[in-house]
């Protein structure tokens, strides 16, 4: 093996190991700046010795081995050695690190460590700006750098959010346990949060010239598919992979050969990833089956899933994604939700049944500055014959959205109706 090919074997261990060491390790050391450095300074270690000694059988194995000699190092630096040696570096040996029992080693990849740090990302404590980076840092694994480039500002501003994030954790003497029951239910509604925010902003970024970011995307389902894993029980979590599964299923058609977006009537359904869409229809399954009542996550993917199951546009069942939207609005409260369910009303009952309710949400002060209000108002002014009114809706629209790619869209519309001002 080259050294290239060994550097690159390492940054894809790392990439799938790196959120299980980093959780192990703030189990034992409880502080989340040291368990990170002393990850990295395994991966530094790999660096140096796998291209010369070759890729161990365990790799995560290795890499934790080699992080919890570097904490008894610091321990012992710091004159803490008797007890902490103890609890860190029970039942390791002197040799190599290739020499290692990875069975011996594997006491410590336990499932509870991945969802605690999962927890602790996401504690109240932090903003929800920091929830998502530092996810995406500890738990997704992706560099400074990387998520910086994801949402559009600079890797200052997402090194200084990140270190602040620790340091209020640390402040606040966060416990780096599992919360108790009667917390994690609020505690897990945070993590969905903070994915499911990832994976909007990949599906349908807020700002720049892209109408997509798949690989935010991507991150975000592998993090639910995680979660699902680790948290097999909770119908919510099942209910948010079905969702992302089944909207990601579409990635492909909603973008044209220019990058342009492609709007969901207007899409070529044999471009839809059947793959991703039968995965999500088994989680929607699953969560169906755990639920005594639908959360919202299960109601939007069972929104979702109309849509995939209808082999045209024509086919969608209407009336029932307005009634889930019903639903859902009920339990949520949403004006957004409620601006989707006018949509739903319209393709189900005409576009004044969906205008009614729009001009209703008109007076709502959080969809003041909401693009997709105008957005969706011009469609059913122009759907009603009044063009005139419909090009000013899309001219609104198209001046209220951040993203490049979608005011370009918006701005056609509204040259399309150029005739009727």
């Amino acid at each position: 093996m080259t050294s290239s090919q060994a550097h690159r074997t390492v940054e894809a261990v790392w990439r799938r190991e790196s959120a299980r060491v980093i959780a192990g390790l703030v189990r034992m050391v409880r502080d989340l700046s040291l368990a990170e450095d002393l990850a990295q300074d395994a991966l530094v270690a790999a660096l140096q010795q796998w291209p010369q000694d070759g890729i161990p059988a365990n790799p995560g194995a290795w890499l934790m081995a080699i992080a919890k000699r570097r904490a008894v190092d610091h321990f012992r630096r710091l004159e803490r050695l008797e007890r902490k040696q103890s609890e860190l570096a029970r039942g390791l040996d002197t040799g190599s690190p290739a020499g290692l029992d990875p069975a011996a080693l594997d006491v410590d990849y336990i499932e509870d460590d991945m969802l605690r740090l999962m927890f602790i990302c996401c504690h109240p404590v932090l903003s929800l700006d920091a929830r998502v980076s530092l996810t995406l840092r500890l738990v997704g694994g992706l560099t400074t750098k990387e998520i910086a480039r994801s949402f559009l500002t600079s890797e200052a501003t997402i090194a200084q959010r990140i270190v602040r994030a620790k340091r209020t954790v640390a402040a606040a003497r966060v416990p780096f346990e599992a919360p108790s029951q009667a917390e994690r239910a609020d505690r897990l509604a945070s993590v969905l949060e903070v994915i499911y925010l990832v994976f909007n902003e990949g599906y349908s970024a807020t700002a720049g010239q892209d109408w997509m970011r798949p690989a935010l995307c991507e991150e975000a389902m592998r993090l639910g598919r995680v979660l699902a894993g680790l948290a097999s029980q909770q119908p919510e979590v099942h209910g948010l992979v079905a969702l992302m599964e089944l909207q990601a299923a579409r990635s492909a058609a909603r973008v044209g050969p220019a990058g342009e977006p492609v709007l969901l009537l207007d899409q070529d359904r044999a471009r839809w990833d059947q793959l991703l869409i039968r995965r999500g229809l088994q989680a929607l399954g699953r969560a169906e089956s755990l639920a005594a009542e639908p959360g919202p996550y299960q109601l939007q993917a069972a929104i979702s899933a109309c849509h995939a199951r209808a082999r045209m546009a024509s086919e969608t069942d209407w009336p029932r994604i307005a009634e889930l939207y019903a639903a859902l609005s009920a339990r949520s409260g949403s004006p957004v939700v409620e601006l989707n369910r006018a949509v739903a009303l319209a393709m189900a009952y005409g576009p004044q049944a969906g205008l009614d309710l729009v001009d209703q949400l008109a007076a709502v002060p959080a969809l003041r500055d909401y693009h997709l209000l105008p957005s969706v108002r011009g469609d059913l002014l122009a759907r009603l014959g009044r063009p005139a009114e419909a090009q000013r809706e899309f001219q609104r629209a198209a001046a209220l959205t951040g993203n490049e790619r979608e005011r370009t869209l918006l701005l056609g519309r509204a040259a399309e109706h150029q005739a009727g001002s």
